[in-house]
C-alpha cells in the first residue's frame, strides 16, 4: 500500500489574532482551492473563499481602513491578462471563449467569477499597480463590496463565497478585512432575528506552493 503525505505549505491561509467575538462568530475560516490552469499561464492559480455559519449570511464588503490595512502582495507579478481587469465585472465571458487564458486572470470580487449578473464596485480602491503590472492590492481606506440585497452577496448552500482568483509563481501574503450580516430571521414577513454585523479583521493571507511527498510502502 503506498502513501502520499500532503505538505501544506502552500494553500495555506491563517487567522491571526481573531478574537471570538460576537461580530465575527458566524464567520468559520478561509478556504483555498488551486485552479488548475494547464500550465497555460505563467504559476498556480488558487480562489480563496470565505466560509459562514450558515447559508444566507452576508458579505457586503473585503475592507481596508486605517486601524485595520488590506494589502495583498506576492514575491512575483500576479497574472494579469491584457482583457482582464482588477475586478470580476471586467471578465466577459465571451472574451473567455476565445482566449482561455483570461480564465486564470488575477481578481478580486464578492461571490461572482464572471461580469453576468454581477453587481461588484470598488469604493476608493487604486488597483492600478495591480492591473498594469501585477503589483500589491492595498488600502487604508477603501473596499470592494456589493449591497446586501444582491444575491452574489449571500451564502449558498456551500457557504462560501467567492472572494478573489490569483495567479503568481511567487509566495503571497498579506492581510484582509470582512464585513457582513447574519441571515435575517422572519415569521410572518416580520424579522425576528438575526441581521447581527459580521466584521472580522486581520485576516493573514499565506499561500506557499503545494509540495506531494510520495512515502514508500508499507
Amino acid at each position: 500500500m503506498n502513501k502520499i503525505t500532503l505538505i501544506l505549505t502552500t494553500a495555506l491561509f491563517a487567522l491571526l489574532s481573531l478574537q471570538n467575538t460576537d461580530a465575527n462568530a458566524q464567520f468559520v475560516r478561509i478556504d483555498v482551492e488551486e485552479i488548475d490552469n494547464g500550465g497555460i499561464v505563467p504559476g498556480k492559480t488558487f480562489r480563496v473563499f470565505a466560509v459562514f455559519e450558515n447559508s444566507g449570511d452576508i458579505l457586503d464588503a473585503v475592507y481596508g481602513e486605517a486601524s485595520a490595512p488590506l494589502k495583498i502582495t506576492s514575491t512575483k507579478p500576479f497574472y494579469q491578462h491584457p482583457k482582464g481587469g482588477p475586478l470580476s465585472t471586467d471578465i466577459q465571458r465571451y472574451d473567455m471563449s476565445v482566449n482561455p487564458e483570461l480564465a486564470f486572470d488575477s481578481w478580486v470580487t464578492i461571490g461572482s467569477e464572471d461580469n453576468y449578473m454581477n453587481a461588484l464596485s470598488g469604493f476608493i480602491m487604486e488597483f492600478g499597480s495591480f492591473e498594469t503590472e501585477g503589483g500589491e492590492i492595498s488600502t487604508d481606506n477603501g473596499a470592494w463590496f456589493v449591497t446586501p440585497d444582491k444575491r452574489q452577496s449571500m451564502a449558498p448552500k456551500s457557504k462560501r463565497i467567492l472572494l478573489m482568483q490569483l495567479t503568481t509563481e511567487g509566495k503571497i501574503d498579506g492581510f484582509i478585512n470582512l464585513h457582513g450580516r447574519t441571515k435575517a430571521v422572519y415569521e410572518n414577513e416580520i424579522q425576528v432575528g438575526g441581521g447581527d454585523q459580521i466584521k472580522v479583521e486581520g485576516l493573514r493571507c499565506l499561500l506557499y506552493r503545494l509540495l506531494l511527498m510520495k512515502l514508500p510502502p508499507y
